[in-house]
C-alpha cells in the first residue's frame, strides 16, 4: 500500500469514527431524565436499570426500549442510580416551551419607561 492509500484509510476511519460518536450523542440525549415522579404521569412503565455512569445508564435505558427515566438514589450503594424506565407518548417527552402556570403578556404596547431622575 502506498503512504497516500493509507492515509486516506485513516482519515475515512476518523471521520467515519467522529460521525458514529455524534450519532451516538444525539440518540443519547434523546433519553429524558428526571427526579420529578410527575413527568412519566401518563407513559408506560418497562422496568428498572441500575448503573454508576449517566451515559451507561441512558445506554440501558434505550436497551430496555424506553425513552424517559425516573432516577433515584438508592442509600445503600451512594454510587448507583437507580431509573425506572419509561416510554412515552411523543408530547409527553417534548418539553413545553411556556410552562402552564405562567399567563400570556397582556395585550398592547409595552409602557413607556420612566423618566430619568435628575
Amino acid at each position: 500500500m502506498t503512504k497516500a492509500a493509507v492515509l486516506t484509510a485513516v482519515a475515512i476511519a476518523l471521520a467515519t469514527s467522529t460521525a458514529i460518536a455524534q450519532d451516538d450523542r444525539a440518540v443519547l440525549a434523546r433519553v429524558r431524565l428526571t427526579t420529578d415522579p410527575t413527568i412519566p404521569v401518563g407513559c408506560t412503565r418497562i422496568g428498572l436499570v441500575r448503573d454508576d455512569s449517566i451515559k451507561d445508564l441512558r445506554r440501558k435505558v434505550l436497551k430496555a426500549g424506553g425513552d424517559t427515566a425516573l432516577l433515584s438514589f438508592p442509600i445503600e450503594d451512594p454510587e448507583k442510580i437507580d431509573a425506572q424506565v419509561f416510554r412515552c407518548p411523543p408530547h409527553a417527552t417534548t418539553p413545553s416551551t411556556t410552562p402552564s402556570h405562567i399567563p400570556p403578556p397582556p395585550a398592547g404596547p409595552p409602557p413607556p419607561p420612566p423618566p430619568s431622575a435628575r
